[in-house]
């Protein structure tokens, strides 16, 4: 396999993605959706008979994995965007032994055979190293090099398509 090299700054935006992903998968998913239908279908149907400290209560429940949650975890993103961990940006390396991830001058090898993870979802690929780490590969930084680097994972780690 060639070597591919990705530089990249994330900005709000990515790190929005991801928590907007991690936020909403699985049974949270389902929850979040459920909860949000059954108060728009409450408030509708009941909005004549309650006082108005019930309506604005019901109106940001009803909105709250709408628009609140995502508002919140945009500010948060947006937070850690401007850390100055994000903002000095990282280049990522794939070649045969593994991923090679380097930042201001230091830089750190994971090994295809530490079995590592990857999800391909919308605009962002993830790939877990271990339990609590992820890099991020937006697609404005992968899209010439994006089916290779998909087959790479495909063919040295668990994948994951959303």
């Amino acid at each position: 396999m060639n070597k591919i090299k990705i530089d990249m700054q994330l900005n709000a935006k990515d790190i929005w993605l991801f928590s907007m992903y991690h936020s909403n998968r699985g049974f949270l998913l389902i929850f979040n959706v459920l909860f949000t239908v059954v108060m728009y279908y409450y408030m509708i149907t009941s909005w004549n008979k309650i006082d108005t400290p019930r309506k604005i209560m019901f109106v940001l429940l009803a909105n709250m994995f709408l628009i609140i949650q995502p508002a919140m975890l945009y500010l948060k993103s947006a937070k850690q965007a401007r850390s100055e961990a994000i903002r000095v940006g990282l280049s990522l390396e794939m070649n045969d032994e593994g991923i090679v991830v380097s930042s201001k001058g230091e830089s750190i090898d994971f090994k295809w055979e530490s079995g590592f993870r990857s999800r391909i979802v919308p605009g962002i690929i993830i790939i877990y190293v271990d339990a609590v780490r992820g890099y991020l590969l937006p697609d404005r930084y992968t899209k010439e090099n994006k089916e290779k680097i998909v087959a790479v994972l495909k063919e040295k780690t668990r994948v994951s398509l959303l």
